[in-house]
């Protein structure tokens, strides 16, 4: 299964359980979370946990990066780092 179509289905089951709005919904869509992981843990992406990204550091997991989204309420334009 390719990355994007695993994204696509991580963020079905988000959608499913965050009630997430539409915008957010599309960010996590538009995001290739698997390129700011080692290539090492590539494979995991797309799963709903916080995975190491080096340093003794971690993205985290894509539920909470979605609530997050949420409670920042961004408008059209913002920039987010």
């Amino acid at each position: 299964m390719s990355h994007q179509q695993k994204r696509r289905e991580l963020v079905t089951q988000l959608e499913q359980r965050e009630s997430l709005s539409e915008e957010t919904s599309d960010a996590l869509r538009a995001v290739p979370r698997h390129k700011f992981v080692p290539a090492q843990h590539r494979s995991g992406a797309y799963n709903d946990r916080p995975l190491p990204i080096g340093d003794g550091q971690t993205i985290s997991a894509p539920h909470m990066v979605a609530i997050m989204t949420e409670l920042l309420g961004l408008s059209a334009g913002d920039t987010v780092l």
